[in-house]
This record gives C-alpha cells, structure tokens and sequence, in this order.
C-alpha cells in the first residue's frame, strides 16, 4: 500500500503536490478536449449526455449495474522509495491523473465526463483539486493515525461499504453542473 512506501514528511509533501500537479494537468487537458469538442452540440445535449453517463456510474455504484472500470492497476513503484521526495512527487503526479493505479470507485469516472462536456475552467480546476486533496486525505490520515495498522484495515474494509455515501454525495454535484 501506498502508505507504507511513502510516510516520511518530505515524501508524504512531495506526493501530495504531485497528486496536485497531476490532477492540475488531467483537468486542464479534458476541458480543452471538451471546450473542442462541445463546440457543435447545444447545451441541452451535452446535459443529456452527462446526466445519462451519471445514471449508468451511480448505478454502477449502488450495485445495480455491473461493468469494468477503466483503470491501470497497478502497485507502488519501487522507485518511490529510492528516489527521495522526487520519486514521491513522480508517484503523486502519475496517482493524481487518475490513470496509475486501482479505482474502485466510477465517481471520478462521472466528474471527467462532466468536465469534458459541461465544466468552466475554474469548475475544471476545483474538481482537480478536490481529486487531488481526497486521494491526499489517504496518506494524511494513515500518517496521523496512532494505530496503523487499524488504520490500514479500516482503508481496506471500511471505505468499500461508504460507497453508497460517495454516491449520494456525488449527485448534487452533478446535477449543478448539469442544471448549469
């Protein structure tokens, strides 16, 4: 797990500005994917599409729905833990894209198609950074926690059953941004 190969403090800053310089690049390249390809279409349809695109992830989520996830699963690098604070702000950069390792969740899935279609360029930018600062709260809990180990199980076995709390939370956020 990431939080036995990145904990001390300059790696643990240097990740979180790499979740941020990441997830920076990814929201900056979808809104001007999406700013090109909008062009054509009125805004009724993209709203369609992006209501529609939330309805199949949310289902998704409430195990209505079952298909796979487009992620690279892949574990923590080893160069993490020999290339000191640069190779955690490579790890944070690669994780804060959204395109390095396990998602077990379609909610990031839902945002990226609303930032291509219907997001402002500061709309874009606060759900990067959101992205950034909720895959960063991991490393700073578990480096807050007195209790590692517990913290670990808690991770592991307690977040997967908070994915219908995501879900909900996720959906006013949503509709605002395809209300308009």
């Amino acid at each position: 797990m990431l939080s036995s190969s990145v904990r001390r403090g300059a790696d643990i800053a240097g990740f979180i500005a790499g979740l941020f310089v990441g997830a920076g690049a990814v929201t900056f390249v979808l809104v001007v994917v999406g700013s090109v390809i909008r062009v054509p279409f009125p805004t009724v349809v993209l709203q369609i599409l992006v209501a529609a695109a939330a309805v199949v992830f949310l289902l998704r989520e409430l195990d209505v729905l079952s298909f796979p996830l487009l992620q690279n699963a892949r574990l923590v690098p080893q160069f993490v833990t020999r290339i000191p604070f640069w190779g955690a702000v490579q790890f944070g950069a690669e994780m804060g894209t959204g395109m390095r390792t396990y998602s077990p969740t379609g909610l990031p899935h839902i945002m990226a198609i609303s930032i291509i279609f219907l997001a402002s360029w500061q709309e874009a930018l606060l759900a990067g950074a959101g992205f950034a600062a909720a895959r960063a709260m991991m490393i700073v809990i578990f480096t807050l926690a007195r209790n590692k180990m517990a913290a670990d199980t808690a991770f592991y076995f307690t977040l997967p059953r908070l994915k219908i709390l995501f879900a909900l939370l996720a959906m006013p956020v949503v509709a605002m941004l395809v209300i308009g």
